[in-house]
């Protein structure tokens, strides 16, 4: 399913040995090993999900329920530690979460960035958009279209005059604010979510919104979620078809995803 073996890896590197000098080689096995692991995990769910599709006279596909029954699961946990912690522990976190966003190269050097508006006890971000617009940056929030749950965005000016409460309970741009600049030309995009694993897996709140909207952008720009410590699970999420990755985990103790410092300036 990978499209790249071992033998492959060899001869690759081998190419970059002597095109290159073994300087490179060590960040090359780094790489590799990092994106075949996450490339195994999504390619087992896929491989599970086809071959219950592919049983004729067999019953419905239990991979699918059994990954949503799953991820239900874990929502419901980890919802509860997030509750659980106290509004002060929460608010300082945060804080430490957004200085380390913000001394991420992708982010410092971001003019147009999606954020979101915290609701309930996710990772406060107001102040964060509040700072960023002082500084002049291009601040896109996004809003949920209804009853479809489809992700739309706006770029605001004032978080107190700019935004109204949505369906959903959300702060999102104002009809006035809304759609009036194009996914295309954003530089970063900034993600909630209930679960995350040590590879980019991501649950959110089980509608889908963002897996949809991020699944047209993936791979052009950085994606990065927001969590606290407490809501990085051990293992891997369960995956589904639609799901897609973070490029980066930013806690409170830092960036979760581990990256080769000689490419840590390239975003990706």
């Amino acid at each position: 399913m990978t499209g790249i073996g071992f033998s492959e890896i060899l001869l690759i590197a081998a190419l970059i040995l002597l095109f290159f000098g073994s300087k490179e080689l060590p960040r090359f096995l780094r790489e590799a090993g990092t994106l075949l692991a996450k490339v195994r995990h999504y390619s087992d769910g896929l491989r599970r999900e086809l071959d219950d599709l592919s049983r004729p006279g067999q019953p419905a596909p239990t991979a699918i329920n059994d990954a949503s029954e799953r991820k239900q699961e874990l929502r419901k946990k980890h919802l509860a530690l997030r509750a659980a912690m106290p509004e002060a522990e929460r608010r300082e976190k945060s804080e430490s979460i957004a200085g380390h966003l913000r001394a991420l190269p992708e982010f410092t050097n971001a003019r147009a960035i999606m954020l979101y508006v915290n609701i309930g006890a996710e990772v406060r971000t107001r102040c964060l958009i509040t700072a960023l617009l002082a500084e002049g940056r291009r601040m896109i929030l996004p809003y949920v279209k209804m009853p479809a749950y489809e992700l739309g965005i706006g770029a605001v000016d004032n978080v107190d005059v700019d935004l109204q409460a949505g369906e959903l309970g959300c702060l999102e741009p104002m009809p006035s604010r809304r759609d009036n600049f194009f996914k295309s030309d954003l530089s970063v995009i900034i993600c909630p979510g209930v679960v995350f694993d040590k590879n980019g897996g991501r649950i959110g709140r089980g509608k889908y919104y963002y897996d949809r909207f991020l699944s047209e952008i993936k791979g052009r720009i950085p994606i990065i979620g927001l969590a606290f410590a407490n809501q990085i699970m051990e293992g891997t999420v369960p995956f589904e078809y639609h799901d897609v990755a973070m490029d980066q985990i930013i806690t409170e103790n830092g960036p979760v995803i581990a990256r080769p410092a000689a490419n840590a300036g390239t975003g990706r």
